[in-house]
């Protein structure tokens, strides 16, 4: 598995401990995004599956106390870099290839000053449902989009340190750990979740995550 992020630094350990390979690249330059697919599909002879986990929330601030270059920027990082990513990799995925492009909640629920989040994470799941109407039949590969919940990540803990809306209030005992999204995403690349092909799914989903094998929320506090 070929791991991409800004800094080898984040990813390598874990790349190590997969078997994996770090490959430092800003997902905003289609260059740079154009050579590390190349470069994952010669280490390994191929590539089976994509999964578009790239975003940043900032600017996190009212709409009239933005600064638009900012705005363009969180766009150009959940937008513009999952794109690349599809045009340089769809063309090289086999018949039963898989996307996942990772959304949010904030898709569909508008939150007070995460109005560039908001916009760009609707427009990777349209983005993604266009892909699959476009791609899926023709290619035979499928497309998912996912809405992993509120989970443990650094991207919390900027919550918590500047708070704008209700998100950051929630406490970490309330988050979800990332193993729940990662299980739903290893289910999605699996050919049991062949009839979810072009949705996006809502990893608090009871019945996905009953699928999926992750405990189903309520039944486990």
């Amino acid at each position: 598995m070929a791991l991409l992020a800004r800094s080898v630094a984040a990813i390598e350990s874990l790349a190590d401990e997969i078997g994996g390979l770090a490959i430092p690249c800003d997902v905003t330059d289609e260059v740079a995004v154009r050579q590390a697919v190349h470069k994952s599909a010669t280490e390994f002879g191929g590539i089976g599956m994509v999964i578009n986990n790239a975003g940043t929330l900032e600017p996190a601030a009212r709409i009239l106390d933005t600064d638009p270059k900012d705005w363009t920027r969180n766009v150009e990082v959940n937008l513009f870099g999952p794109l690349y990513v599809l045009r340089h990799a769809v063309p090289l995925l086999p018949k039963g290839g898989v996307v996942i492009n990772v959304s949010s909640g904030a898709a569909t629920n508008p939150l007070v000053g995460w109005s560039a989040y908001c916009a760009s994470k609707a427009g990777l799941s349209i983005l993604t449902r266009v892909l699959a109407i476009e791609e899926a039949n023709a290619r035979g590969i499928r497309v998912y989009g996912l809405l992993p919940g509120v989970v443990d990540t650094e991207m919390q803990e900027f919550n918590r340190a500047n708070r704008v809306n209700e998100v950051g209030d929630l406490k970490r005992a309330a988050l979800r750990p990332v193993t729940e999204p990662a299980q739903i995403m290893y289910f999605l690349c699996s050919p049991e979740a062949a009839d979810l092909n072009g949705q996006i799914v809502n990893a608090r989903d009871g019945a996905v995550r009953a699928r999926a094998g992750v405990p189903v929320l309520g039944e486990t506090g």
